[in-house]
């Protein structure tokens, strides 16, 4: 193989998340994760499920999470968000679904809750 470049493997691109929620070890749900990656109607949040050796989780896209007709929570997601104390994020939700940029409000709203500024995450783009 002499004379031959190694081929290194490309990176895949990654997003950074706002870490919206994180509880601590409990009864199922817990822990609860939920993350935000902001970006108007394109919006994706991630959810993790239970202790982190079974913990099940993904992906979604932020339209399928909000009903757009309503501009209110998808029942589907209501554990996670009862769980995590998340009902305070709902608004800002319905806004970015609404192409509106609230980012820095967001931040602005959990470290008013928390004292501090949300975590953040990097997770690989997902492929559609």
């Amino acid at each position: 193989m002499a004379g031959r470049k190694a081929r290194r493997k490309k990176a895949h691109p990654t997003l950074r998340f706002l870490v919206m929620a994180r509880t601590g070890s409990g009864r199922y749900p817990h822990p609860v994760e939920v993350g935000l990656y902001p970006d108007g109607a394109e919006s994706i949040v991630s959810f993790s499920i239970g202790p982190h050796v079974v913990n099940a989780g993904g992906l979604v896209r932020l339209a399928f999470v909000i009903d757009e007709p309503s501009g209110e929570l998808n029942p589907v997601f209501q554990q996670e968000f009862d769980a995590a104390e998340l009902h305070w994020l709902v608004p800002y939700l319905v806004r970015l679904l609404a192409r509106e940029d609230v980012t820095e409000e967001i931040v602005a709203a959990y470290q008013a809750r928390h004292g501090k500024r949300p975590e953040s995450m990097h997770i690989g783009r997902p492929r559609v």
